[in-house]
């Protein structure tokens, strides 16, 4: 397919013209806002297909009426552009296009936290913009041709001098917060009608965007956007804080009212007002105000109230607790032009609590009830989890919340702190997304993403997209199992074979590290494990790492041997599949030999580490390294000894999977505390650790939706694109369970309940897929065309199973 097909007929306009100069004085730190709009008129009801596309970031209004943000994130070789039929927002008479244009300054140029977001490409271009779309009639006759960049057409720009920026430190991977003076805004700009005369000047041609003769690459390699559009809904914060506090008044918006109602601050006066969103949230602010000339309006945004903490990250008890703690966070500040105008920042905020405080001068200042546009990737949960036990309900619910926030072009870490994809997190959230939803789209873009990331050496980037490049070695491996997690989930082949190249890559850089011990070791850059308190001065990497090879690193690279293993065979590459097993054979060899401790039982950390961690004996189990009853009796020991290193929520999914790989799952419920802990802080979404608990929302916590659906329903595949389809269920203490989880087969439906001493478990899967049910008591029972089921067995003793199905027996 033509990269650029919806973009032949276009240029790439430059905002850059006479008083470029100018708006630098006023821009300390060299971002660039520019404000392109193109006026047209309909004599008749038209359809419009738009594709679109800025460096770095653009919003588009239609009329006034916000449409979408984009670019999708790229990077230098992947420039996206969007498609939108945006016909409904087209009235008859005069319709404007409108787009905010913000070029980031490049990384290079700015100190962290005063450009842009790190996940956002940017070069020194400056702000460009690039459009097509033709207002079709009924008839077929063209109206209006919007492409950017033909023989006279009517784009006009106005470059900006009211936005400068500064810099938030724990959230500088951000880039810097506003600054807006409002009398040096084009208000009005993205309405119909006449344009403030001498600020807009017709903008530069510079591109065509179907690139250069000789194969020569594009300043901006157009691709169309490999997602769905994010989705935007309107809401309202949910209620106001008493906060009296501080030497600033409260105001209100609601005072009683049945709607929220405008706040008038009276002139020479300090108020405030925090709002609460009811939960951690994602969103555009737009904040309606008028009057109050020399005011000056911050926005704080917070994801709990919390102290400062000498040399670290915020202190937080529970996150609503007003009376106690504080809010702390980024600001946009805004000094209102004194006519009636709406300020909204142009990057999404994250929070669920946010802070108004007005200073006033010689005029009142109106501010109406602020609005929320809600943005995030469209993920459709379709999976559900019920029991009458209380504690489920609500880590489901927390679950899901967690993984749509950290959900938006890319998967990402934290959307306070960074909205990076970083690849041991994204492998997590994809399982959690097959989990509740089946959407592969997302995953697909994400292994591409790393792929895209390979450096000359041979190892991927751990984050990416991103300006600055970063490498834990271990998350490339990770890497790996999200490509063969995306087989399994789908049982396409063709993806494994795509970036089979790039496996070998990265396994090829990892046996270049093997020692003379015969294990890998000096892996350098970030050697990053997970969150341990104990290794918190090595910043999560294992003690082992300062004298020599790490038991966990080369677990984690004989695992990811396996995996590639597993995938060479799918393309048919046998030699290779069968290096790769000897490969991981030998190192497997060599930690029995140089890590087993006889008088503990256990892994130690590494040949010259006296340390134990549960992190060693997961992977051990997980490797084939402890097999059978002796791993089962590994896990035992791990489970039985409080003296561990434990693993933080970051490597609890591997936890989870080394217990249920040795027959004991059922003992897993005693690992909950953590998450129902948590909810007596009263959280709407998952932290990022247990300890330090920088981010209250961090996507690898929201593991509740994969154990829920896989392991107390029950519901995984049975083969590669859930060919077969196995229900297995595990009850811990529970008395009742019953939800369905959705499969690219259909969806298979669960109900199971314990009475009298008898479980009895229900549901339907797809006609058609085998289903293979597996009961509690050891029995099972295969239905080779699917359908619905009821069965029953002791709940301990014996494996008599008795079958109903539609009445047969």
């Amino acid at each position: 397919m033509d990269i650029v097909s919806k973009l032949t007929d276009a240029w790439w306009l430059s905002a850059r013209g006479s008083d470029a100069d100018h708006v630098n004085k006023h821009n300390a730190a060299r971002n660039e806002v520019a404000y392109f709009r193109r006026s047209f008129s309909l004599v008749k009801p038209a359809t419009l297909v738009l594709s679109i596309s800025a460096h770095s970031r653009f919003r588009l209004w239609i009329n006034g009426q916000a449409v979408l943000s984009g670019p999708c994130k790229g990077d230098r070789w992947r420039h996206y552009y969007e498609t939108i039929n945006v016909s409904s927002y087209l009235t008859a008479g005069d319709n404007v296009l409108a787009v905010k244009v913000v070029a980031y300054s490049p990384y290079e140029a700015q100190p962290p936290g005063w450009g842009g977001p790190f996940s956002v490409t940017s070069n020194a271009a400056g702000p460009c913009l690039i459009a097509s779309g033709r207002c079709v009639a009924e008839d077929g006759e063209i109206l209006a041709d919007l492409a950017t960049g033909k023989p006279g057409d009517e784009w006009l720009v106005c470059l900006d001098d009211a936005v400068s920026w500064e810099a938030y430190g724990p959230t500088h991977f951000m880039g810097g917060m506003e600054r807006v003076a409002g009398a040096r805004l084009p208000h009005h700009w993205n309405l119909p009608g006449s344009t403030e005369n001498g600020k807009w000047h017709i903008p530069i041609r510079r591109w065509k965007a179907d690139g250069r003769p000789y194969g020569i690459i594009p300043p901006f390699p157009l691709m169309e956007r490999p997602i769905p559009l994010l989705y935007e809904t309107s809401r309202r914060f949910r209620s106001e804080v008493d906060v009296k506090k501080g030497n600033r008044e409260q105001f209100s918006f609601i005072e009683g009212a049945a709607e929220p109602q405008p706040a008038v601050i009276p002139p020479h006066s300090k108020r405030k007002v925090v709002l609460d969103a009811g939960e951690l949230m994602t969103g555009y602010i737009i904040l309606p105000l008028s009057g109050g000339q020399g005011s000056r309006v911050t926005l704080l945004y917070a994801e709990s109230f919390s102290k400062h903490r000498e040399g670290g990250f915020p202190l937080k008890g529970k996150r609503d607790d007003a009376k106690r703690y504080d809010l702390i966070g980024q600001q946009d500040v805004y000094l209102p032009s004194g006519e009636r105008e709406t300020y909204e920042p142009f990057w999404f905020r994250t929070f669920r609590f946010m802070q108004i405080e007005v200073e006033t001068c010689d005029e009142p200042l109106v501010i109406d009830s602020p609005e929320i546009r809600e943005t995030g990737y469209p993920l459709n949960v379709q999976s559900s989890a019920v029991s009458s036990t209380a504690w489920i309900r609500p880590l489901w619910d927390v679950s899901v919340r967690t993984l749509q926030r950290c959900m938006h072009e890319t998967y990402e870490d934290c959307p306070y702190y960074e909205q990076l994809q970083y690849a041991m997190d994204t492998r997590l959230q994809i399982l959690f997304t097959y989990a509740v939803s089946g959407d592969t789209r997302l995953a697909l873009r994400a292994i591409d993403d790393y792929h895209a990331s390979l450096l000359p050496e041979g190892i991927l980037q751990a984050r990416y997209p991103c300006m600055e490049s970063q490498v834990i070695p271990a998350f490339s491996l990770h890497w790996i199992f999200m490509v063969e997690d995306y087989y399994w989930q789908t049982g396409d082949p063709s993806v494994a074979v795509r970036y089979r190249a790039t496996i070998d890559s990265v396994l090829d850089w990892y046996d270049r590290k093997l020692g003379p011990q015969g294990l890998v070791h000096r892996l350098g850059y970030w050697e990053f494990i997970d969150w341990v308190e104990a290794w918190d001065e090595l910043h999560g990497a294992p003690t082992a790492t300062l004298t020599g090879p790490s038991t966990i690193h080369n677990l984690l690279y004989v695992y990811a041997l396996q995996s590639a293993a597993r995938l060479s065979r799918l393309g048919n590459r046998f030699e290779v599949a069968d290096e790769y097993e000897a490969r991981a054979g030998h190192v497997l060899q060599a930690l029995q030999r140089l890590c087993w401790s006889e008088s503990s039982g256990l892994y130690r950390e590494g040949p010259e580490c006296e340390q134990y961690s549960q992190h060693a004996q997961i992977w051990a189990v997980l490797t084939g390294l402890a097999s059978g009853e002796q791993g089962r009796q590994l896990i035992r020991r791990m489970m039985d000894r409080d003296d561990l290193l434990q693993c933080s929520y970051a490597m609890s999914f591997y936890l989870f999977r080394a217990i249920e790989k040795v027959g004991l799952y059922e003992e897993t419920e005693q690992m909950w505390k953590p998450w129902r802990d948590l909810l007596e802080l009263n959280l709407t979404t998952w932290p990022e650790d247990p300890f330090m608990q920088r981010s209250d929302c961090h996507g690898w916590g929201a593991l509740p939706l994969y154990e829920f659906t896989r392991c107390l329903l029950g519901v995984k595949p049975g083969a590669p694109g859930w060919e077969t389809i196995r229900i297995e269920p595990h009850c811990l203490s529970l008395q009742d369970m019953r939800g369905q989880a959705i499969t690219p087969k259909g969806m298979v439906r669960v109900n199971w309940f314990i009475d009298d001493g008898a479980i009895h478990i229900s549901g339907e899967s797809p006609e058609g897929t085998p289903l293979l049910v597996a009961m509690p008591d050891g029995s099972s029972c295969c239905m080779p065309q699917g359908g619905a089921f009821r069965l029953s067995c002791p709940a301990a003793g014996n494996s008599e199973t008795s079958l109903d199905r539609e009445g047969n027996a």
